[in-house]
């Protein structure tokens, strides 16, 4: 059986009216995930374009995709809660510099350095 082809410059929605394609390839996530850690154990519960999550120490964690993305040039965003409180995540000092992965450092609000119960990640960008 042979492989389909769909070409198409607008998505048409019945009620709501149409949008670009473009659109959807530029605006959306080309990674997301939600993770738990449990025992040390950095677990993917849910994802999308995530291979693995490397634990790099203490409040560090490699988020690897599985399909690189284009250049280092794209948008990585991590949101964590430990105990149910929102901890502080920023992009560690090796992000951007990697078409692989991105980094995530988590922190309480007194600057303690912390491993997360929840962390969710998203990424927008161009794949290779």
């Amino acid at each position: 059986m042979g492989k389909g082809k769909l070409i198409a410059d607008t998505i048409q929605h019945s009620t709501v009216g149409s949008i670009s394609t473009e659109y959807v390839v530029e605006g959306s996530a080309k990674q997301w995930s939600s993770n738990t850690i449990s025992s040390n154990t950095h677990t993917i519960q849910d994802s999308f374009n995530t291979s693995s999550l490397t634990d790099d120490g203490d409040g560090r964690t490699d988020i690897v995709f599985t399909n690189n993305m284009n250049s280092n040039r794209y948008a990585a965003n991590a949101t964590c809660a430990v105990n149910a409180s929102q901890l502080f995540a920023h992009l560690g000092s090796n992000t951007l510099t990697a078409t692989n992965h991105f980094r995530v450092n988590t922190a309480t609000s007194g600057g303690t350095i912390t491993d997360y119960d929840i962390m969710c990640t998203s990424v927008h960008g161009d794949l290779a």
